[in-house]
């Protein structure tokens, strides 16, 4: 009788067909297979094909991108597809100082490489540095370094010698955490030549010839990268003996972001690399806090980019195009849209609108938004200009009572709130909440908490919504605040309220915003009685239906924080939310309060 080919991969069927073969056999005929040295026969020949079927299933799915688990074959697969996956990334920030000489100065000073800042931020120091040298001139003792920017992390050189006897040479960077857009190669003529040429990463093949002088990156095993020069046919061959210098940042990724107090501790040197002078360092300004910190490309984020990368063919057409695009020039965005001036309200023909939400802050600085610009013109096509917005952020803030029942648990109630946290945040992290055109669901939210923990028995749950803005200080403006859902209406208790804030038509007190009977009024705290004392009873409209607050002609001198923010809250008239276009969904979990009450 012909062997039966298995088509399962459970063991006690594998068992039970080799039975049903064995005894089909006339050799085997009258043979007690339930015996225990024959059961042990089996077992092991069943555990066998098992492990062959399930070792060759597993190796089969890492053959394909979307099926491929291990992080080697999914940075495999998606080269084969031109795709690099973005490395660590070290955040960047701005800074402009005077350097002041006090006795004799040089004619230029220059800021070394490798050298630069430290700041501490959540308590540990880090150092910030100049990738390149920054050389300026001193005029009248003093040196003016102006845009200056500054990376997190430590730069690290590597040598090596070419030898083309060895005909499997491979300069691989063994450091870890290294940030490869800081990557700078050099190549000597010997080691001890002083002149070289800098090589540049290749970003396609296009324009490769066999006299450029152009690298290729590739991440190899254990998030290693390996630097691959030409052959002659797709950029210059290396030649015997020469000398080649590679330089990068290892960094700490994103945990510095938002640093923005910095202290000199670098490197000044004169042309002749003199560096003993008496000197100090006078009106050091941040002008852009430290962003784009940003980790390794995770392996989810490879198999969405990898094809999206690829149908773009390194030009910016689509939106899609655009989003891929960007997202390889700045790796750290939580969300990005993309969409053409002519749906813009007024029309804005021959713009490319881009909305950007930074991963870990607001919104992108000037500076940064410029950059990105910049590096995105060589992709896209025609008199098309880009115009970066910044997102409408609206805040989701939760208010939950949690109620658990005792009886079930010996947990405390902050160990259940801890409990709740954790699940809240986990649903967030997996939801399409956290978003452009982002939906927040009020039953599925409820039910997460409740599911938090088997003794939890209920819980009360109420939301607001909140927007920040940055008022133009000392202006005469006026501000629209669009929340894109309805707004509650209460004769008895406000919607709208607001922090905090300074105009200049009462200086001598903090006032506040509220809404009454579709205006926006102004007012103050009665300190001794603790009563509202209404300073103008309109200063803008409240529509709420379409969720909109606008506010005439204020001159605000002062904010509610120390970057002078305002936070304007309302109770939305239904408790799911959605959001459309320009607007990013986000809840707010360290403004929001969460209390367990046992039972």
């Amino acid at each position: 009788m012909a062997y039966t080919q298995l088509t399962n991969l459970d063991f006690t069927q594998i068992k039970t067909a080799l039975k049903d073969y064995l005894r089909s056999q006339s050799d085997f005929t009258g043979y007690d297979f339930e015996g225990s040295t024959w059961s042990h026969l089996l077992d092991v020949l069943a555990y066998n094909t098992y492990y062959t079927a399930f070792n060759t299933n597993m190796v089969v799915n890492e053959l394909f991108l979307d099926s491929a688990t291990l992080r080697d074959n999914v940075v495999l697969i998606a080269k084969q597809l031109g795709y690099i996956p973005k490395s660590i990334t070290s955040p960047k920030a701005v800074v402009n100082f005077n350097v002041n000489f006090s006795g004799s100065s040089p004619s230029t000073i220059t800021l070394k490489k490798g050298s630069g800042f430290v700041t501490t931020y959540d308590g540990k120091m880090y150092n910030y540095v100049a990738t390149t040298d920054y050389k300026q001139v001193v005029t009248g003792g003093v040196a003016q370094f102006r845009n200056v920017p500054i990376h997190e992390g430590t730069v690290i050189t590597d040598s090596y010698v070419v030898n083309t006897s060895l005909t499997s040479q491979k300069f691989i960077i063994d450091n870890p955490s290294i940030d490869t857009t800081t990557i700078i190669v050099k190549v000597f003529p010997s080691q001890s030549s002083t002149n070289y040429v800098l090589y540049d990463q290749a970003k396609n093949i296009l324009t490769a010839t066999p006299n450029s002088n152009i690298y290729y990156i590739n991440e190899i095993e254990d998030e290693r990268y390996e630097i691959v020069f030409g052959d002659g046919v797709l950029g210059r061959k290396l030649l015997h003996n020469e000398y080649i210098e590679i330089s990068y940042l290892i960094t700490s990724g994103p945990e510095t972001n938002g640093a923005k107090v910095f202290t000199f501790s670098g490197v000044l040197e004169d042309d002749s690399g003199n560096s003993n002078y008496s000197i100090s360092i006078t009106n050091l300004q941040t002008v852009s806090a430290s962003e784009g910190g940003e980790e390794i490309e995770s392996i989810s984020s490879i198999k969405y980019n990898a094809p999206l990368n690829y149908g773009a063919q390194n030009r910016a057409v689509t939106s899609s195009d655009y989003s891929v695009i960007i997202r390889n020039i700045y790796p750290a965005i939580a969300d990005i849209i993309v969409y053409g001036g002519e749906e813009a309200s007024p029309p804005e023909y021959g713009k490319v609108k881009v909305v950007i939400k930074p991963e870990n802050t607001s919104r992108l600085s000037n500076f940064t938004k410029q950059d990105i610009i910049r590096k995105l013109k060589p992709y896209m096509v025609g008199s098309v200009t880009c115009d970066i917005v910044d997102p409408s952020i609206v805040y989701i803030e939760a208010n939950s009572s949690v109620f658990y029942d005792t009886s079930t648990t010996t947990l405390s109630p902050i160990e259940i709130k801890s409990k709740v946290l954790e699940s809240v945040q986990n649903y967030l992290s997996l939801s399409e909440t956290e978003k452009f055109n982002g939906k927040f669901r009020y039953s599925k939210f409820v039910s997460v908490i409740d599911n938090a923990d088997h003794s939890i028995r209920s819980n009360r749950t109420r939301i607001n919504l909140r927007k920040d803005f940055y008022p133009l200080l000392n202006t005469k403006s006026y501000y629209e605040l669009c929340f894109q859902n309805e707004f509650d209406l209460d004769c008895d208790i406000p919607s709208v309220t607001s922090t905090g804030m300074v105009v200049s038509q009462y200086p001598s007190y903090t006032t506040y915003l509220e809404d009454r009977n579709g205006k926006m009024v102004l007012y103050r705290i009665d300190s001794g009685r603790n009563e509202k004392i209404v300073l103008n009873n309109f200063v803008g409209t409240v529509d709420y239906m379409k969720g909109e607050i606008k506010l005439n002609d204020l001159t605000i001198i002062k904010g509610s924080y120390d970057d002078n923010k305002i936070q304007i809250r309302v109770r939305p008239r239904f408790n799911d939310i959605i959001a459309s276009r320009n607007v990013y969904l986000d809840v707010d979990i360290e403004n929001s309060n969460f209390t367990a009450y046992p039972e």
